[in-house]
């Protein structure tokens, strides 16, 4: 049987480290031994994951990303909101902290129950009482014989019992994936997620240091919103044929200063004659938040009908029609705020969960998403990720299944398997919206 291997460190005295090459991590994890297989008792895709889908406002904000610095070794890089977790008063000693663990079990794939690896590290944190603030760290995690690896990584609130799960698709192939890129922003601090803001800089590490050029397809695509799930019409495939082609020096394994200040998608590789490489996209100014009225408008047209939305559309002043849009569904002014408080929190945190190529909310899990709100269960295998409402048996319940589809620009691309069956149940969720 596989021990979990466990130690105990406290944040107040890591909590300013996390610096890129020779940063003193907070994670220092106990003499671990070599790779060691066993079988766990369940796959993890039968694992449910719904409480990565939970409103911002009540989790972490979890979010990961994987670098192979090597054949052996891959650094998962982590950082969660402070404000999510539970501190507790130690009357003695006059303080408050709160203790939380993180632990990873490294997997050959979501659908096998064999375990290859896993451990716990508990920390107890003193530093971030009553704060505000992006907790950042990473951890190591050692691989060998496999080219393809699933990671579940766990972070647990120890005072509230609270838990969000997030899974990282890793590859040790060099050069073809974007395991073997770490970017950085300019602050050091590596990034966890795929998009980047306008005027920010950063700059590319490879794992390869021999490498002495990276080639950037850049695409300035603009792509429709998802379709309601009872529409049988066959989505559009996407064009791979990049618009335009530049090149990146590297020099001793390392970029120098870069920003993408025109919206798109760059798609980086080291050889072009392959589709494999990682993909950096450019939303609008301030991405993932919503900020402004065309930004507002736009998720509009799930609840709206073609004249509702026109007419909001060619309005001289939007916000006027805007508002007196959702006052007249509302009733009233304070269900009107806390209906628009409730619907681009949801496109807000759709981004954040479902982007991929495009914005979150135009997605076909993102459309749900807004609509229906957040799964109570939700269940992930390599092919597809199922999303389940109400409970079982019931009548009024749902079933929807997204299947992964395969998309060289990024690994969060799901595709919504329609049917006509959610015509009703889909007007329903959009009528609520409206009366």
């Amino acid at each position: 049987m596989m021990k979990c291997y466990t130690t105990y460190l406290s944040t107040k005295k890591y909590s300013n480290r996390f610096r890129f090459g020779g940063f003193g991590s907070l994670v220092l994890i106990a003499v671990l031994l070599g790779m060691t297989a066993c079988y766990n008792p369940s796959k993890i895709s039968f694992t449910n994951i719904s409480s990565n889908y939970v409103n911002l406002a009540k989790n972490f904000n979890l979010s990961i990303s994987g670098f192979t610095p090597d054949s052996s070794t891959c650094k998962v890089y982590f950082k969660f909101n402070s404000q999510a977790l539970f501190f507790q008063k130690d009357i003695k000693k006059n303080y408050f902290f709160a203790k939380y663990k993180i632990n990873y079990e490294l997997y050959k794939s979501y659908d096998l129950k064999k375990l290859l690896d896993s451990a716990t590290v508990n920390f107890i944190d003193s530093t971030h009482f009553n704060t505000t603030v992006e907790i950042f760290d990473s951890l190591s995690i050692p691989i060998h014989d496999h080219t393809f690896y699933t990671i579940a990584f766990t972070l647990t609130d120890l005072g509230k019992k609270y838990s969000t799960t997030k899974y990282l698709y890793v590859s040790s192939r060099q050069n073809l994936s974007r395991n073997s890129f770490l970017m950085v922003h300019e602050n050091n601090v590596p990034f966890v997620e795929s998009y980047i803001n306008k005027g920010e800089r950063f700059r590319i590490v490879c794992r390869d240091a021999s490498i002495q050029k990276l080639y950037v397809k850049y695409f300035n695509r603009s792509f429709p919103i998802a379709e309601p799930p009872y529409t049988l019409s066959a989505n559009r495939p996407m064009s791979f044929v990049a618009d335009s082609v530049f090149t990146v020096t590297v020099s001793n394994g390392t970029t120098d200063m870069l920003s993408l200040n025109s919206q798109g998608i760059y798609h980086f590789q080291t050889d072009t004659s392959q589709k494999e490489g990682f993909s950096l996209y450019r939303f609008a100014d301030d991405f993932p938040e919503i900020t402004s009225l065309e930004q507002m408008l736009l998720p509009l047209h799930y609840i709206t009908t073609k004249t509702e939305y026109l007419d909001l559309s060619s309005a001289k002043n939007t916000k006027v029609v805007m508002d007196a849009f959702w006052l007249e569904k509302a009733g009233n002014p304070d269900r009107a705020r806390e209906l628009i408080r409730t619907y681009y929190n949801r496109v807000q945190d759709a981004n954040r969960y479902f982007t991929s190529y495009t914005d979150g909310w135009k997605t076909d899990r993102g459309i749900i998403y807004v609509i229906f709100g957040s799964p109570i269960n939700v269940f992930r295998s390599a092919s597809n990720e199922t999303w389940y409402y109400g409970e079982d048996q019931n009548m009024i319940s749902i079933t929807l299944v997204f299947a992964k589809t395969w998309n060289p620009l990024t690994d969060n691309d799901y595709t919504l398997e329609r049917g006509i069956e959610y015509k009703d149940l889909w007007y329903k969720a959009v009528q609520k919206w409206r009366q």
